[in-house]
Order: C-alpha cells, then sequence, then structure tokens
C-alpha cells in the first residue's frame, strides 16, 4: 500500500509538471532600423522577434526617464520630448515597435533608452540611432514599366 501512494504521488507531480510550460521564448526587442535622414523628423522601426498575443495585449513602450538614460551611460536629450511608440504588425506577421517624432532629428546621432513592459514581465533596452545627411541616403531603385509595342 505504501508503494501506490508514492505512484500515485508521482503520477501527480508528473500531470501537474506537464501542464506548466516554459518560457524559453521570452520577448526581446531586436535590432533598430533608422528610416529618416538628419534634418528629417524621427521613422525608425525596433524589431520584435516573438511576442505573443497576450504579451501584445498588454505590452507598453516608453521612453525611459533621464535617470534610466544617466544610468546607461547615455544622454537624454530634447528630441526624446515626444516621441511616439506604437507596436504594429506588418503583413507578413512580424510584429514592430514603430518610432516617430514630429520634429527634424538635427544631431547625427540620437540615444534613446526604451522601457516596455507587459504582462509578465519588463525590459530596458538602449540603442543609439545613426542619420545620415539626405544625399548619402540611397535612393530608391526606379522602377520603370515595359514598353508596349502596339500591334
Amino acid at each position: 500500500m505504501h508503494h501506490w501512494k508514492f505512484s500515485a504521488l508521482a503520477a501527480a507531480a508528473i500531470a501537474c509538471a506537464s501542464f506548466y510550460t516554459s518560457d524559453a521564448s521570452a520577448l526581446a526587442l531586436g535590432r533598430i532600423t533608422v528610416r529618416s535622414a538628419l534634418g528629417e523628423p524621427l521613422r525608425a522601426e525596433i524589431d520584435i522577434p516573438q511576442i505573443t498575443p497576450a504579451e501584445a495585449d498588454s505590452f507598453r513602450a516608453t521612453t525611459a526617464s533621464a535617470d534610466a538614460f544617466r544610468a546607461q551611460g547615455m544622454e537624454y536629450t530634447q528630441a526624446m520630448n515626444g516621441l511616439q511608440i506604437q507596436l504594429q504588425r506588418r503583413p507578413d506577421g512580424r510584429a514592430v515597435l514603430a518610432l516617430s517624432s514630429d520634429r527634424p532629428v538635427n544631431e547625427p546621432f540620437l540615444d534613446l533608452v526604451l522601457d516596455a513592459n507587459w504582462g509578465s514581465g519588463r525590459i530596458v533596452r538602449s540603442y543609439t540611432m545613426l542619420f545620415d545627411p539626405p544625399e548619402l541616403r540611397r535612393a530608391a531603385p526606379a522602377v520603370t514599366a515595359p514598353a508596349q509595342i502596339a500591334a
């Protein structure tokens, strides 16, 4: 009978363990892509490699406080005031944080510290964005329609 109690306890422990799922794919903020040039309003995107629907529902990202910038060894500038941060889903299903501002960026680089929170976690991540002069940006390739031959 003692052997039966142990087996029942072991079976219960295994059953409980099977309901547990580890958070091996914890939410992370990926690389940043700057889409604007020097002298233009800020437009950038930060990749979010994996985000569950539950995380997306509770996800909030803001510019960190000036103290958080200092703690990261970065300078908080006035360009951070009015920065808009929005979680977006691309047509291919990929999630990104879209960063935008109404003010033009007049410095060649800009430090950013993000404070992101969601239902089960928090992350603080720093970035340095580099802004090329508009004349150095690669122009989009021209698309031409094939010539039509009249019959």
